[in-house]
């Protein structure tokens, strides 16, 4: 039977109620599945589960980041930190000095931890050299706890200095410091800067599987590590090769085959352990506890690599079954809410007409679980209270049309019932709502080519307004 056929043997009422009920459905979906568990392999010996090593910062803390230089955290905070990773590992990796990061070695002396500490190096010649002479200081006073001096952090990557200029700081260090000293950088440009490895004692290459020009995804991602680190050791021959930087992303926007999550992060943890006596080299993974200020760099990927979260709970298991949101129950409440207050009102309206009360159910269903979506996302994602304020905006303007969208629906399979009158007004506002939509949408895609790297297209502003018009394209009669 032709398809033409078919849909003019459909109802409207039966149809729209259909299209409600799909969007619902996905929309509670997509919570539900972040509470199924999900089976890994597990790292049982307690002996496999300390990694090697791990980066440590201390700018968990909402009034501390690098560029506040007036707040520094103490020797008290850092030692809280190092309690916490003493039960995952023995060494930590250091990227500056300022702030109170001078103290790391002391402390972690008294916890009885190794240091790999770090020298940041930037433009700033008289800054750079503040850091060298701290951190050969550091080396002279603290052998027995600084295992390797990490002179710079991908500043070629920033394209800060040039391959010269760093090669005669790695010099001058090298013939001062009384530890092995290194540089560190993503593994593809100490291939094309390898003449730096007569510097250095150790070359640390970075090899992040989630951000490689073509992304791994995680399933081959522990794998991915592991023949890139073969690769740099036979390429650098008879010079000690470090795996300086290795992680997952636990939340951020998909790339190609490679998706963030907590279920994908600790998949990655557990695979390179798993593989740890097959790799080539010892590995630091990245890092220690979440640091919320990278997220005004790199967006949501910056902010959520960590062991911990930004408050110490620990986010990655070594053994057992996965859930991507203990409170994943949050969107299946929302969406019980809404349901009901979106059948009170569409029974109340429309003298409690069954498809009327139905469609005001689901859709109330379907907004709840996105408006939950859209609070979920927003703390991933806004970096500013103007963000912040743009997310609150959008998410009025898209439950408002999504609301007209859905009573224009009641209206069209409920044509008998009161006030019908309004529907036009209700028309040209719904109408008005979605230009607005339509604009930010365009705005947002703009955004998007702007910032490919750090920015998603922010779907979660949308959908609500636009499953709730494509049911009333479909259920409603033409012309309502």
């Amino acid at each position: 039977m032709p398809v033409a056929d078919i849909r003019r043997r459909l109802s409207r009422p039966v149809l729209s109620v259909a299209v409600a009920l799909t969007s619902c459905m996905i929309a509670l979906a997509w919570w539900i599945a972040r509470g199924i568990e999900i089976s890994l392999p597990s790292v049982d010996s307690a002996e496999m589960q300390r990694l090697p090593c791990v980066s440590y910062s201390p700018f968990r803390y909402p009034y501390i980041n690098p560029f506040n230089y007036l707040a520094k955290v103490t020797p008290a905070q850092i030692e809280a930190d190092l309690a916490i990773l003493k039960n995952r590992t023995n060494c930590i990796r250091t990227y500056g000095l300022t702030q109170g990061l001078d103290a790391v070695p002391a402390v972690a002396r008294k916890m009885g931890m190794r240091v790999k500490l770090g020298v940041w190096l930037a433009r700033d010649a008289a800054q750079n050299q503040a850091q060298l002479s701290q951190g050969l200081a550091l080396a002279r006073l603290y052998p027995d706890v600084i295992d390797l001096l990490i002179v710079g952090n991908e500043v070629l990557l920033r394209k800060e200095l040039t391959s010269a200029q760093l090669a005669e700081i790695l010099r001058t260090t090298k013939a001062q410091s009384p530890v092995p000293i290194t540089y560190a950088d993503v593994w593809e440009f100490w291939q094309r800067h390898s003449e730096l490895a007569r510097e250095v004692d150790v070359v640390t290459v970075h090899i992040l599987p989630y951000w490689e020009d073509e992304p791994v995804a995680v399933h081959a991602a522990a794998r991915h590590v592991r023949e890139v680190g073969r690769k740099m050791q036979h390429f650098f021959a008879g010079k000690p090769v470090w795996i300086g930087e290795t992680g997952w992303p636990a939340a951020g926007r998909q790339r190609d085959g490679a998706v963030p999550g907590k279920v994908e992060q600790t998949a990655f943890v557990r695979d390179l352990l798993l593989l740890r006596t097959s790799i080539a080299q010892d590995f630091n993974v990245i890092e220690a506890f979440d640091q919320p200020w990278k997220r005004s760099f790199e967006g949501a990927m910056g902010g959520y690599w960590g062991l911990f979260d930004a408050q110490g709970h620990a986010r990655v298991s070594f053994s057992g079954a996965v859930i991507e949101d203990v409170r994943w129950w949050r969107g299946v409440a929302m969406a019980g809410l809404g349901a009901i207050v979106g059948a009170l009102l569409a029974g109340l309206g429309r003298r409690w007409r069954v498809h009327a009360v139905m469609i005001g159910a689901l859709g109330g269903g379907m907004l709840g679980a996105l408006f939950a979506t859209q609070i979920l996302m927003s703390t991933w994602w806004d970096r500013s209270a103007f963000e912040v304020a743009v997310s609150i905006g959008l998410g009025i303007v898209g439950a408002a049309s999504a609301i007209l969208n859905l009573g224009q629906l009641v209206r069209a399979v409920a044509p008998e019932a009161t006030h019908t009158r309004a529907s036009p007004l209700w028309a040209r506002m719904a109408d008005a709502l979605r230009l607005a939509l339509l604009f930010c949408a365009a705005s947002a895609a703009l955004v998007v080519l702007l910032d490919p790297r750090y920015r998603p297209f922010p779907w979660w502003w949308f959908l609500a307004p636009t499953a709730s018009w494509l049911a009333l394209r479909c259920g409603a009669p033409r012309g309502s």
